[in-house]
């Protein structure tokens, strides 16, 4: 190994950044952990300090934010900068004397005249110069890197702290900063940077000296910290698995709720509690809200049938001595919160779910598209007319429509806005409203988001659509459409779900369909334009392409597709699944260049395409074959469209590839005569129309 080597590897070493902090933000810790951990490698790579990106480690808990960069260079590498100056003609006089542009170009790189060298090549001499810049060491580099990377942080209300000019998002009390066994001098919110960090609060406050950064994450452990939260996200899962099985059930882990857990506590310990079974008699969802959202408790479910029981695991940030006195406290904590649900139902159920409608005028939805009331009238119209169209009850669907939003008003859905739709179709049940309205008040805001359930059955899913069609139509005709990052009314969000409903295809009804019965009810508040609709057709469609390239599907297969007629969303979806399996076809590549050769053709000459085809002037035989097959295959054609058969009919259209050949290879189609080239440009036209039912190929070449 020569000596240039042996120095790299002996500077090399890992790098341990760590920030102790005051109890940090359990919802934003996971985001300031990752984002601090991107702005560290960021800055080492943009100052070309080499480090293994792939090993290196990102530890945080609710008191520390920490690096750990593998193998790191103690410096940057030495550069050899070579610099070109002035040709030799410019940079001497006759006399041999230095120029301005020669005594310049020496200044700027910090060199007199005599000491530049000459650079000679085909195209003539120029004074050069070769410099030797030495790297920069880590020491010099880190803290300027570190405080832009600290910078960064996504600190929406930085605090202040004694009497310091500087903020961070929590007060700092501890500041580690190791390379290897060597501490890198510095100091951050008046902080001097050392080797020692701080374990538990309870059980080993410290502080611990951790001789080589490598050794970290052991320090910490055997100072009942465990640092790595994915180490101490699983630990708690296995823990509250383990902790429901011992009481016979299933612990219910919502991973937000997991990872929110994982972030209040260092060194997890779980334990199981119960809760009076009185309070199951009101309804689980309410229970599991108030236990997940204001106690940060896993309810406890039956191994089979998932009914909730009587008892939650909890997690503690310590060994306690005495856990029966510790379950006994988080018990006393959590009755409180049940009665609160239990009161709520109470006086929920005092009232039927119809007598809150009139509650609803006195909620503003959108100040010129009316309150939650206005809305709800509209969505009832639109279900009501889609349920028709549709074959779906009507009175069912207009039902669940007006009183969709009712439990808004309620207390439970004051209290937990999540279970906004499960209480409506609770309190449904409860006034004696019939089952399927009872059922689609509850799945009308399905699906909530990607990948969630769509509604379970048709009533259901027509509120679902009809809700989200008047927003969508009300929002673009007062010019509020989404832009950029902004998106306020969540319409994104909305079109996907109305994607997701009607590609399940029970409905069996055209995009453009809907979107003209939501217009209908919508200008009875707000005038919509024709061009409004036309802007959030394209907009559904941007968001229909999206998803189906989220599903697999290639995007030029897509717009090959939506260049043809649309009728309904799975119809769209069967010709590009055609068009997939067309093109793996051995014609395939020259019926593309066909179809494409034919569009140009007809784009150019389009004051003559069209029209009946003559048969009498089909001159040349190769145009008269052509013709002849199209019109053998025209009526097969028509059944396998209207049987929505693409594959089929495609493969059939793909019999004709010798024939386009023939024709292509024999025929001007551009003649003289004019009736002749009127006629060929028709015989082509038709053709291509044959194919345009399902896709426009010469989108594909």
């Amino acid at each position: 190994m020569n000596k240039a080597m042996n120095k790299d590897v002996l500077e090399r070493a890992d790098l341990l950044i760590e920030l102790g902090c005051e109890e940090l933000p359990p919802k934003s810790l996971t985001r300031l952990g990752e984002t601090l951990f991107e702005g560290v490698l960021s800055q080492l790579e943009k100052a070309e300090i080499a480090f293994d990106a792939n090993a290196s480690k990102l530890y945080y808990t609710p008191r520390r934010l920490a690096v750990l960069v593998s193998n790191v260079a103690g410096s940057q590498p030495d550069q050899v900068l070579e610099r070109k100056g002035p040709a030799l003609s410019a940079a001497f006089d006759p006399e041999g004397k230095p120029t301005p542009a020669a005594a310049g170009f020496a200044r700027s790189v910090g060199k007199d005249v005599t000491e530049l060298e000459t650079l000679k090549n085909d195209k003539g001499e120029w004074l050069y110069c070769r410099i030797e810049k030495p790297g920069q060491k880590l020491a010099d580099l880190l803290f300027p890197m570190l405080e832009k990377a600290l910078a960064a942080l996504p600190v929406a209300k930085p605090m202040r702290w004694a009497s310091n000019d500087f903020s961070f998002i929590r007060p700092v009390h501890w500041l580690v900063t190791l390379h290897g066994s060597n501490v890198i001098d510095g100091s951050l919110f008046g902080l001097t940077a050392g080797n020692t960090t701080h374990g538990h609060r309870i059980h080993s406050p410290g502080p611990h000296e951790v001789a080589l950064a490598d050794d970290y994450e052991e320090v910490l452990e055997a100072a009942c910290v465990i640092a790595d939260p994915v180490k101490r996200s699983a630990v708690i899962r296995a823990q509250a698995i383990e902790q429901a099985d011992s009481a016979g059930g299933k612990a219910l882990i919502d991973d937000h709720l997991l990872e929110e857990v994982t972030n209040l506590v260092e060194w997890p310990r779980s334990l199981c509690g119960s809760f009076d079974k009185e309070f199951l008699e009101v309804p689980a969802e309410c229970l599991v809200a108030s236990m997940q959202d204001h106690q940060k408790f896993f309810p406890v479910v039956n191994p089979e049938g998932g009914g909730l029981q009587a008892r939650f695991i909890t997690v503690a940030n310590l060994d306690s001595l005495d856990v029966d006195a510790v379950r006994d406290g988080f018990e006393r904590v959590i009755r409180p919160r049940l009665a609160d649900a239990r009161f709520f139902w109470d006086q929920d159920n005092k009232s039927s779910l119809a007598d809150w409608l009139p509650q609803l005028d006195n909620v503003v939805f959108q100040k010129e598209l009316g309150t939650v009331g206005d809305k709800s009238r509209r969505v009832a119209q639109i279900s009501k007319k889609i349920a028709e169209e549709t074959g779906v009850n009507e009175t069912v669907a207009e039902r669940a429509a007006l009183l969709c939003k009712c439990d808004l008003v309620s207390h439970m859905v004051g209290e937990f806005p999540e279970l906004q739709g499960i209480m409506g179709r609770y309190y449904a049940s409860q006034s004696g409203e019939d089952k399927q309205v009872a059922q689609a008040i509850g799945d009308h805001y399905l699906p909530a988001y990607s990948g969630d359930n769509l509604p379970s059955q048709s009533a259901g899913k027509v509120v679902a659509l009809a809700d989200r069609l008047d927003t969508l139509t009300g929002i673009f005709a007062i010019g509020q459409k989404p832009t950029g990052n902004k998106d306020p009314f969540a319409l994104r969000r909305a079109a996907l779900g109305l994607i997701r409903i009607l590609l399940d295809a029970e409905l069996n009804i055209e995009l453009d369909r809907v979107l003209a019965i939501a217009a209908l009810s919508v200008q009875e508040q707000v005038a919509v334009a024709p061009h409004v609709l036309l802007e959030l057709r394209q907009f559904i469609l941007d968001r229909m392409k999206h998803y189906l390239r989220e599903q697999g599907y290639d995007t030029s297969l897509i717009n090959a597709a939506l260049d043809a007629p649309l009728s309904t969303l799975p119809d769209l979806v069967s010709r590009i699944d055609a068009l997939r399996e067309f093109m793996t076809h051995e014609a395939a590549d020259n019926l593309v260049a066909a179809n494409k050769r034919i569009g140009n053709i007809l784009r150019k000459a389009d004051a003559e395409e069209g029209g009946q085809i003559n048969e009498d002037i089909l001159v040349i035989e190769e145009e008269k074959h052509l013709f002849k097959e199209i019109s053998s295959i025209s009526t097969e054609l028509e059944g396998l469209y209207g049987s929505a058969d693409y594959t089929a009919a495609l493969t059939l259209l793909a019999g004709l590839s010798d024939e386009i050949e023939a024709f292509f290879d024999k025929v001007m189609v551009m003649d003289d005569d004019a009736d002749v080239r009127r006629n060929r440009l028709s015989l082509l036209a038709r053709l291509k129309a044959l194919f345009d039912r399902t896709a426009n190929l010469a989108r594909l070449g």
